[in-house]
């Protein structure tokens, strides 16, 4: 199952240490099971967005949690179905 993540960084140290807190989301080495696809900073109103593959809702839901609790991030995350899937 393919997920995509809407990120806001909540709380950077600084002004413009944004791309610093949305670098460490690369660092985090996910669980077995779970594929980081991309990373992606963004402009507007979410600051990155991560695509990734896990097995279930179940696994996802865990790995965006501990993501969320080691970066303070807001997450918004969602089911991503491939157009040819439809």
């Amino acid at each position: 199952m393919m997920f995509l993540t809407l990120l806001t960084v909540l709380r950077p140290e600084r002004v413009g240490e944004e791309l610093g807190v949305l670098k460490r989301i690369s660092t985090v080495s996910p669980p077995t099971g779970i594929r980081i696809v991309g990373v992606y900073s963004l402009f507007g109103r979410y600051d990155a967005a991560l695509i990734f593959e896990a097995p279930n809702e179940r696994m996802a839901k865990a790995f965006i949690s501990r993501l969320v609790r080691a970066g303070g991030y807001r997450a918004e995350t969602m089911l991503a179905i491939p157009a040819e899937e439809l």
